[in-house]
C-alpha cells in the first residue's frame, strides 16, 4: 500500500467576466458541457448540488471500461470570488485519490483569471498528479471553447 501526495497549480485567463467564469461551475448544465471527458468517454451526475454543505457525485469513465466516481463536498463558496471543496475518486469501490480543490476569480484586464489549486494524496499507485494535471487542462481548455461560445 501507498500513498504519494501532490499538487496541481494552474491559472488561465479568460476573456469573459467573472460571473460568467464562476456560473459555469455553479450550473450543472455548464459542468455537463465542459466536464465531459471527451470521444469514447461518458459523463453522469447523480447529483449536483451546488451550496455549501452538501455534495456532488458524478460518475464518468471509457465507455464500456474502467469507471470512476468522483464526489464533491462544498466547503466554501463566495460568488464571483472562490469556490472550495474536499474531493474524492474511487474506482471498483477502491479510494484512489482525496484532496482538497480551490479555485479562484478575480478581474484582469481581459477579462478573468481563473485560479486552481488541487492538493491530494494518491492511493497505491490508481492515480497519479500526471493525470489529475492532464485532466484539469483538457477540462479548463474545455471550459474556455464553452466560454467562448456564448454561454
Amino acid at each position: 500500500m501507498s500513498v504519494i501526495e501532490g499538487t496541481i497549480d494552474l491559472t488561465k485567463d479568460f476573456a469573459g467576466p467573472v460571473d460568467t467564469v464562476f456560473a459555469a461551475w455553479s450550473s450543472e448544465e455548464a459542468q455537463r458541457v465542459w466536464s465531459d471527458p471527451g470521444e469514447g468517454w461518458e459523463l453522469n451526475f447523480d447529483q449536483f448540488r451546488f451550496a455549501v454543505g452538501e455534495t456532488d457525485v458524478c460518475r464518468f469513465g471509457a465507455i464500456g471500461g474502467q469507471q470512476y466516481v468522483n464526489e464533491n463536498r462544498y466547503l466554501e463558496i463566495e460568488a464571483g470570488r472562490r469556490i472550495v471543496y474536499s474531493t474524492s475518486l474511487s474506482s471498483d469501490g477502491r479510494l484512489t485519490f482525496a484532496g482538497t480543490v480551490a479555485v479562484t476569480f478575480e478581474e484582469a484586464d481581459h477579462g478573468t483569471r481563473m485560479s486552481l489549486v488541487e492538493q491530494g494524496l494518491y492511493f497505491d499507485g490508481q492515480d497519479d498528479v500526471a493525470g489529475h494535471r492532464s485532466g484539469w487542462e483538457g477540462m479548463l481548455e474545455a471550459l474556455g471553447r464553452y466560454l467562448g461560445g456564448g454561454h
